[in-house]
């Protein structure tokens, strides 16, 4: 499997990082930032959503829900074609409508049970990220005294010729990407695992 790495991982190009919209009340910090490169192929823009929050509840416990997405997910229309826990070396589908998941465009590349997820996307064939990898993203579950905190990457990026900063940006600023994604975490995810959780104990 080829696969094309986070800027940190090439090791040869550097973003400019513009910081975007977060919150950060009680155990839960959520910040996005925006981010720009320069490249000979085009100008890549994208977005990060990094974010932290604890669970009172030890890691196998908030494992068995964390693991399989749709659990707390779909009542925010996010549907997958699989328990992503479950799925290492293998694809799964994601999409807004759950009797239209679209394509498998998501690679599992490692599950660690109850302690991480490493999650990519491939360059897609069409050629609609102009050549890059629309996305890498990690979860982490770590335990302390019994409790668990998880933390999480989203890197999502585009490449496109002929626009300034302020053009390629434009797209990952606007209300329904990283805003959006922020408030879906902070309001609907988090507080649904949380439900989950504790409800079952």
């Amino acid at each position: 499997m080829i696969v094309d790495y986070p800027y940190a991982v090439r090791g040869t190009e550097y973003p400019d990082y513009i910081d975007g919209p977060g919150d950060f009340q009680q155990d839960v910090g959520i910040q996005a930032r925006f981010f720009t490169n320069s490249t000979d192929a085009g100008l890549e823009a994208g977005a990060i959503v990094s974010l932290i929050f604890t669970i009172d509840r030890p890691a196998k416990a908030v494992w068995s829900y964390f693991k399989d997405f749709n659990l707390w997910q779909n009542a925010t229309q996010h549907y997958y074609s699989g328990v992503v826990g479950d799925l290492e070396g293998k694809t799964f589908a994601l999409g807004l409508d759950k009797n239209d998941l679209g394509p498998q465009r998501y690679n599992v590349i490692r599950v660690v049970p109850e302690h991480f997820i490493v999650i990519h996307q491939p360059i897609p064939a069409d050629g609609s990220t102009g050549g890059v990898s629309p996305g890498f993203h990690v979860f982490t579950l770590n335990e302390h005294g019994g409790k668990t905190v998880i933390t999480g990457y989203m890197q999502h990026s585009t490449r496109t010729r002929g626009k300034s900063v302020e053009e390629a940006l434009a797209y990952w600023r606007g209300a329904d990407m990283a805003p959006e994604w922020v408030r879906k975490w902070r309001d609907e995810f988090i507080p649904a695992l949380k439900q989950l959780v504790y409800g079952a104990s």
